[in-house]
């Protein structure tokens, strides 16, 4: 059974995000080429920057679900997780720095080879 990703119709009337995203995508790689060593730092502390906030909005969202669901654990896990790698990338930012670089790899082999289903089907 194939289940549709995204729709015409929601396409058609979010057309400028696309836009967006590829005009963005082609700013940073312009960027990229002019001054690497300044786009990987700014890289790897908005991916640190990140993680942290997303493990703190988790955690609340796990403190908050702790009386109407019986999995709020998986959610304080995440945002532990979250929090930790956040913590890393800021103290050991050249670490996060060589994984980010193998998860960029590993996702750019992936959609090179034409193979648009998730990253775990090809593991």
């Amino acid at each position: 059974m194939r289940v549709p990703i995204i729709d015409v119709d929601t396409l058609s009337r979010n057309w400028w995000l696309v836009v967006l995203r590829g005009v963005l995508g082609i700013t940073f790689g312009i960027i990229t080429f002019v001054a690497p060593a300044i786009s990987l730092a700014a890289l790897v502390l908005l991916f640190g920057a990140y993680a942290f906030a997303d493990g703190v909005f988790a955690i609340a969202s796990a403190v908050r679900r702790r009386v109407t669901t019986e999995r709020w654990w998986v959610l304080l896990l995440e945002g532990l997780v979250g929090i930790g790698a956040g913590l890393v990338t800021l103290f050991l930012p050249g670490i996060t720095a060589l994984v980010l670089l193998y998860i960029i790899a590993g996702w750019a082999v992936k959609w090179s080879n034409g193979c648009h289903q998730p990253c775990f089907t090809m593991l």
